[in-house]
């Protein structure tokens, strides 16, 4: 009897990366992280980047309605820079750098605090493939989310973004 071996599927497939492009997109975006800092550093800023171990693009089936949105996953090793940096009524505006690579969004969120001049920097990678319940939670809410949690699913800060299409709309749409 033989066996049918299913056809890896064109998701699958982008997911692999054997070109190499999404490691060079991610390469890319961790150097934008540094030249972001740098230059607000250069301004008097004071600057935290913390790096995440993942990223999932949540939406209000998923699980508790209220926690939707952009669920980035903290190390253990930066759990405690963020939680110093962190408070959530002084951070109140952001900013996103990104790019689109074979349907994946590579971004650096930027919070910012105005009032003392402080920044938090948050490199990312998502899949936009898995992002459209997410994009309608958000459309329905008029609210997008990014929460920052532990490996133990721990909320370690939430922020609200009410003007969200630069974090779910792929450049120059």
């Amino acid at each position: 009897m033989h066996d049918e071996i299913d056809a890896p599927d064109s998701n699958s497939i982008r997911r692999r990366d054997s070109q190499g492009v999404q490691t060079e997109a991610w390469k890319r975006t961790l150097e934008e992280t540094d030249e972001i800092a740098e230059q607000r550093r250069n301004d008097g800023w004071e600057v935290v980047t913390v790096m995440t171990a993942h990223t999932d693009t949540v939406s209000r089936g998923m699980g508790d309605d209220e926690t939707f949105g952009l669920v980035h996953v903290l190390p253990n090793n930066y759990v405690d820079e963020f939680t110093a940096a962190f408070d959530g009524d002084e951070f109140t505006e952001y900013l996103a750098y990104g790019t689109e690579v074979d349907g994946f969004m590579f971004v650096v969120t930027e919070f910012i605090d105005p009032e003392t001049e402080r920044s938090i920097l948050l490199p990312s990678r998502y899949d936009m493939a898995l992002a459209d319940g997410m994009v309608s939670s958000a459309a329905d809410a008029g609210v997008l989310y990014t929460h920052v949690k532990t490996i133990d699913g721990t909320i370690l800060g939430t922020f609200e973004h009410e003007e969200f299409a630069p974090l779910v709309s792929k450049p120059n749409e």
